[in-house]
């Protein structure tokens, strides 16, 4: 069912900084960078895996929760799938609580769905299809 590592995201203090630190120790500069909301963020392309790294930019946000509770690290990894549509129900079916009715679109274009931790031994399993827009 996965097809790859769709994307990993991180959750830090300073996206400027985290791009720097990047740029003069991989030689990575970010294709792409933002604001949402709750969030400024960097993106990257490795392959076919997208890196992106999130800075919360208001104190009620989840990732800022996190970002208070555990400090810097991984957010969630997300695995690609084909025919996200079908998994959703599929593992519905299979008695899988799952975060909202139906996939969603991601602020970048592809579709997203959450496992609810409650099924899935206390991990987040995000799914994705699609390409950032």
């Amino acid at each position: 069912m996965f097809t790859k590592v769709h994307h990993v995201t991180y959750v830090v203090e300073d996206t400027d900084e985290m791009a720097n630190y990047l740029e003069n120790n991989f030689g990575l500069k970010p294709s792409s960078r933002g604001e949402h909301p709750d969030r400024k963020y960097i993106i990257y392309h490795i392959g076919p895996t997208i890196m992106d790294f999130f800075e919360p930019t208001t104190p009620d946000s989840s990732i800022a929760r996190q970002l208070k509770d555990s400090g810097p690290g991984v957010a969630h990894v997300a695995w690609g799938v084909d025919e996200i549509d079908q998994v959703f129900k599929k593992l519905k079916t299979n008695g899988n609580h799952m975060r909202g009715e139906s996939p969603s679109t991601s602020p970048f274009g592809y579709k997203t769905l959450n496992i609810d931790t409650s099924s899935s031994h206390g991990i987040l399993f995000q799914l994705a299809e699609g390409e950032e827009s």
